[in-house]
């Protein structure tokens, strides 16, 4: 079954019969026509509770006050049963191919959730649908999918719980960080084990799908490297490592000249440190410290929850998350 309400994001699309690359196309993940039609967030996103404000399903520092971040964004069902069990079908964003399928509840804060990538694009963004009460009987990892195939049903597991009334999609886009996500797990001393290979959160790092969709909406771009080319560099960071290797040879355009001998990298990090550009640094000297500020957004950089510089003793250093995600890229 194809999401027949995507219609008005999918025609959007433009088919260019001398590019070699397949066309961009997009669909939105959820049968709700509201954002396609330019209507509030009240319309299509699930608030966190009765007293809480629709932002709260937003991506981005939209919680605890702005000091819990959300990577991506919820969707309420526009059809539920008897019950007010949703019976929503959830369709792929674009086309791809299923990475994971992760179909234990119990495993995973998002639940029974699937992680598609999307290599006939520049970058192979990923997208991930979560909280599903049921994953298609069809797919398998290696499956192909097409944009807008229906790909599970939408609702409300989780490895806590999620009422029923507040079922949901919870839906992500973003790059990975790595290939070898668990050697870097397991250097930290977390209570519970990484069920998800490369498929865990940590691994993921999301941009903002409200963000893309709108300007796809406004004007479809050939490319989601044409829309990620637009946002702003937060931090840009010199790094010493001779272990880059995963991040450059899967996202070419995002890391330009790419030299797996390299030993020092200049890296542009974008909103909550999502990477924009890696590259070989001009000067290949030493750093000392192995990771340097080399410039950053003193304005941008005030979300609480996903602070990407600190200031500690009148130097400015990268925050823990930061460093996290730079360990991940680096193996450091």
């Amino acid at each position: 079954m194809k999401n027949l309400f995507a219609v008005e994001l999918v025609s959007l699309s433009f088919f260019c019969s001398f590019c070699l690359a397949e066309p961009f196309r997009l669909s939105w993940p959820t049968p709700n026509p509201s954002f396609a039609q330019g209507l509030g967030y009240s319309t299509f996103l699930q608030k966190t509770g009765p007293d809480k404000a629709y932002s709260s399903g937003a991506f981005g520092c939209v919680r605890n006050n702005g000091y819990k971040f959300h990577e991506g964004v919820d969707l309420f069902p526009i059809k539920r049963d008897t019950s007010g069990k949703a019976e929503d079908s959830v369709f792929a964003a674009m086309n791809g191919i299923v990475s994971y399928i992760n179909e234990t509840k119990s495993y995973s804060a998002y639940g029974k959730y699937i992680v598609l990538e999307h290599p006939a694009y520049k970058p192979a963004l990923y997208s991930l649908y979560a909280h599903l009460s049921a994953v298609s009987p069809k797919l398998k990892v290696g499956s192909k999918v097409t944009v807008a195939e229906s790909i599970g049903v939408m609702g409300n597991t989780s490895s806590f719980r999620i009422p029923v009334n507040r079922s949901h999609l919870h839906f992500e886009m973003g790059l990975r960080l790595s290939d070898s996500f668990q050697k870097w797990f397991d250097s930290k001393e977390f209570k519970t084990p990484n069920r998800h290979g490369n498929y865990s959160g940590f691994n993921l790092v999301g941009i903002d799908p409200l963000h893309f969709f709108s300007q796809y909406q406004k004007k479809p771009f050939e490319q989601p490297l044409n829309w990620i080319k637009t946002l702003p560099t937060i931090v840009k960071i010199r790094v010493q490592s001779s272990k880059l290797v995963d991040f450059g040879k899967r996202y070419p355009d995002l890391c330009p000249n790419f030299d797996p001998h390299a030993t020092t990298w200049d890296c542009s990090m974008g909103p909550y440190g999502i990477p924009l550009r890696i590259e070989p640094a001009e000067k290949a000297a030493r750093v000392t410290p192995k990771i340097q500020i080399l410039s950053y957004d003193l304005h941008a950089n005030t979300k609480p929850c996903r602070n990407l510089v600190t200031r500690q003793g009148g130097q400015y250093e990268p925050s823990d998350q930061l460093k996290s995600y730079l360990e991940i890229l680096f193996g450091t």
